[in-house]
């Protein structure tokens, strides 16, 4: 097997193909900052319409009990497009500091049981390589991570990469995607501690929700309708006194914009 499954790239420009990925990853601790975040979405939309035979590829164990997972190349021509926002005389830097950060990055599954949340932690990447005179990175994602990424089925969100350019927050950049997800009902419902762990809230907001409000919802919400043209209203539930248990989130595209 090759163990260097690489994704050959698409015809249409990277601002217009899908960031696809299933709901589970969406509701998953990521773990990236806001280059970070860019760059795997970037990989990601590189990954768009990538077969399930790719899949199977990508998970299947070899001779030395790994999972072979899969390369994907990120020119610096690949970045400044996709954000024309960034500096053009830092981006290759910006690209290879990002890569460098997601290597040492997990995905943080929470899942509930009997006994309580139990948690599991998946690396993006296993090896990344760097070419300065020719301006592009390669990160190998893992084989654990395929199945949140490639060749997707069932339930999960996809948004054009084009509709995140503009967003200078990671925690905006989350919450368009909560909204993707629920794209067909423009309502989302979620618990508090759902909603931070997705958000992956600093300690002292989890704490305190004013914080939370201040520092994280009023901003993404302010940012997503100010530049992505989303109406949005939200409100705080609580249950049985008056401390907040769950976020509720009705939310409608700009027409002109057709964002989802």
């Amino acid at each position: 097997m090759n163990r260097k499954l690489a994704i050959e790239d698409a015809e249409s420009p990277l601002p217009e193909r899908q960031v696809n990925m299933a709901n589970q990853l969406i509701r998953a601790a990521q773990g990236l900052k806001l280059n970070e975040k860019r760059l795997i979405s970037c990989a990601i939309a590189k990954c768009d319409s990538v077969t399930r035979r790719r899949l199977t590829e990508a998970v299947t164990l070899g001779p030395d009990g790994h999972a072979a997972g899969w390369t994907v190349r990120l020119a610096v021509r690949d970045f400044i497009e996709s954000f024309p926002s960034l500096n053009e005389k830092s981006a290759y830097a910006d690209l290879e500091q990002a890569a460098r950060s997601i290597y040492e990055r997990s995905i943080r599954v929470q899942v509930e049981t009997r006994r309580g949340p139990k948690l599991r932690e998946y690396r993006w990447t296993s090896e990344n390589q760097y070419h300065y005179g020719e301006g592009w990175v390669e990160i190998h994602f893992t084989g654990q991570v395929a199945p949140f990424l490639l060749g997707i089925e069932g339930e999960f969100t996809k948004y054009k990469l084009k509709h995140a350019a503009d967003l200078r927050s990671v925690y905006s950049w989350r919450l368009l995607e909560m909204f993707a997800q629920y794209r067909n009902t423009g309502l989302v419902r979620i618990g508090f501690d759902d909603f931070c762990h997705a958000m992956e809230a600093p300690p002292s907001c989890v704490k305190d929700f004013a914080q939370l409000r201040r520092r994280i919802i009023e901003p993404a919400v302010a940012e997503l309708t100010g530049k992505d043209g989303l109406q949005i209203e939200w409100k705080a539930v609580k249950q049985g006194g008056r401390k907040v248990t769950g976020l509720e989130f009705k939310f409608e595209p700009n027409p002109q914009l057709f964002l989802l």
